[in-house]
């Protein structure tokens, strides 16, 4: 009688010992789903942030762009919401569209640190460095305030520049 109690129990503790062990491999499952993901996300817009980055970089290419839709990238820029100094001269075609593609760049790589931060794969406080980095953009009215609109993004990126708009909204406000 006492035999089968301890074989009762060293089924328990094997059968316990196999469903802790299927716990643990599940969990490492999810672990390398979200890290592959998170690499997939990083590769996407690294792609498209040295893209734009690319295009900025190539003035005869954006020219050239220009030229095509019937602009002289010569040309003074009229038609941007942004004060530009009188110090800073006139702005051309071809830097106000090397511009939209630097600034493009940026929300790329910027909306990949919030997801890397989201993801949990991010160290403490980068988030909150690029966040204040994207506010001081709202309030300067730079180019990169301008162009956020030009994507789509998560509704989870969107909320937060809302949420920083709002933000900026307010302290004008005062």
């Amino acid at each position: 009688m006492a035999q089968k109690n301890w074989r009762d129990i060293a089924e328990l503790i094997g059968v316990a010992a196999i469903v802790a062990s299927l716990i643990f491999v599940g969990l490492q499952l999810k672990q390398s789903q979200e890290i592959a993901l998170a690499t997939s996300f990083q590769a996407r817009t690294t792609t498209l942030a040295e893209a734009f980055a690319a295009r900025a970089a190539n003035s005869d290419a954006l020219a050239a762009e220009l030229r095509v839709q019937g602009i002289n990238p010569h040309d003074q820029v009229k038609r941007i919401p942004v004060e530009i100094p009188e110090s800073a001269g006139i702005l051309t075609e071809l830097e106000y569209r090397a511009g939209v593609m630097h600034a493009l760049s940026m929300w790329q790589q910027w909306n990949n640190i919030y997801y890397q931060n989201e993801m949990g794969f991010m160290p403490e406080g980068n988030w909150s460095r690029t966040r204040s980095a994207i506010k001081r953009n709202f309030e300067r009215k730079t180019l990169a305030s301008l162009v956020y609109g030009a994507f789509e993004w998560s509704p989870e990126f969107e909320s937060e520049i809302d949420e920083i708009v709002a933000e900026v909204e307010a302290e004008r406000s005062q």
